[in-house]
């Protein structure tokens, strides 16, 4: 089995795509529509990547980082921010929260599925490549 994700993204077509790829690349994805919803599905299932959106409804990606900081279910957890927000501050509030890579919503699958890789490691994300 692949690696498990907790793919947050309030956009129900964009946050098909990317659970799509995401699922191609072997990972097993639990899908959230907003923040709240995402900090639970990581304290349930406890997975090796979060994929999250800044700006959601009910907890923002912040947010999220701010409830997840302490818990215990986070540790070990890698944090990908995925937004359109390009603002420095924001990144920079983001790594300060435990993101590990804050990335723009331009990437191509390609890169994105690279990078996934490089994070994860080549056994956690093993599928083919993306078309």
């Amino acid at each position: 089995m692949g690696a498990i994700v907790v793919l947050a993204e309030d956009e129900p077509d964009l946050r098909a795509v990317y659970a799509e790829f995401l699922r191609r690349l072997g990972c097993v994805v639990w899908e959230a529509a907003d923040g709240a919803e995402a900090a639970e599905l990581v304290r349930a299932h406890r997975p090796d990547l979060l994929v999250l959106d800044h700006w959601m409804p009910v907890l923002n990606g912040l947010e999220v980082l701010e409830q997840l900081r302490d818990s215990r279910e986070a540790i070990g957890l890698k944090v990908v921010m995925l937004t359109h927000q390009r603002d420095a501050e924001t990144r920079l509030e983001g790594f300060a929260l435990g993101a590990v890579a804050y990335w723009t919503k331009d990437l191509s699958l390609a890169v994105l599925a690279d990078r996934i890789r490089a994070l994860l490691g080549p056994d956690a994300a093993d599928g083919p490549s993306p078309p």
